[in-house]
């Protein structure tokens, strides 16, 4: 695979995210704004990721700027699932260290950072599945993974999965679009968790009342 096929592969799926992300958001911003802002940062990082700068400055910016939303969307997604069951403590604390961690990342070695960031996107993946399995809600589950893997995955590693195949170039691209193509899936599938979620928690306190 050659080189411009790979920048090819890697700016569609940043299309494909920026597009995906920012439409979800407009969709979740009447009544689902904490996930509708993490999705719109999303989609932002995704679009600012389109460029390709020649200095090394601005390719550090979209790597923070890709890490940073990444972060909060998932944990943005799981606190509105938290704030809809009611589980308000809970959703404060993840939105509190989702953005403490954003905030103090420049001061943490690259391992520490690491391995805060694979606990939050643990957290925000297990608050999301326990609300989602307890409301059999598999869109909210499926949304919840998809947002997550870009978390947990190293890139390295994934890309050496395939490179006996292709060559190590074309590995890494094919990584990065697997894992923005996950992204894009997880905001759809988040977007339609969410409105479902929110009708049938209106629909159970209409009955309750």
């Amino acid at each position: 695979m050659a080189s411009s096929d790979t920048e090819w592969i890697t700016l569609s799926s940043n299309i494909v995210l920026f597009a995906t992300a920012l439409y979800s958001s407009y969709k979740l911003f009447k009544d689902h704004r904490a996930p509708s802002v993490g999705l719109f940062l999303l989609g932002l990082s995704a679009g600012f990721c389109i460029l390709h700068p020649s200095s090394s400055y601005v390719i550090s910016l979209q790597k923070e700027a890709e890490w940073a939303s990444e972060v909060l969307a998932a944990a943005l997604v799981s606190f509105d699932f938290l704030w809809l069951s009611e589980d308000h403590n809970t959703a404060h604390i993840l939105l509190c260290g989702s953005c403490l961690l954003v905030g103090v990342c420049d001061w943490l070695s690259a391992d520490v950072l690491s391995l805060m960031t694979s606990c939050l996107a643990l957290s925000s993946l297990t608050c999301c599945l326990t609300v989602c399995l307890f409301a059999s809600n598999a869109f909210g589950a499926l949304g919840g993974v998809a947002l997550s893997i870009p978390l947990l995955v190293d890139p390295v590693v994934g890309a050496n999965t395939f490179s006996p195949f292709i060559s190590p170039a074309a590995a890494e691209g094919l990584m990065k679009w697997l894992l923005k193509g996950s992204m894009s899936v997880g905001c759809w599938a988040s977007t339609q968790a969410l409105s479902r979620f929110l009708l049938e928690v209106t629909e159970h306190c209409s009955t309750g009342i």
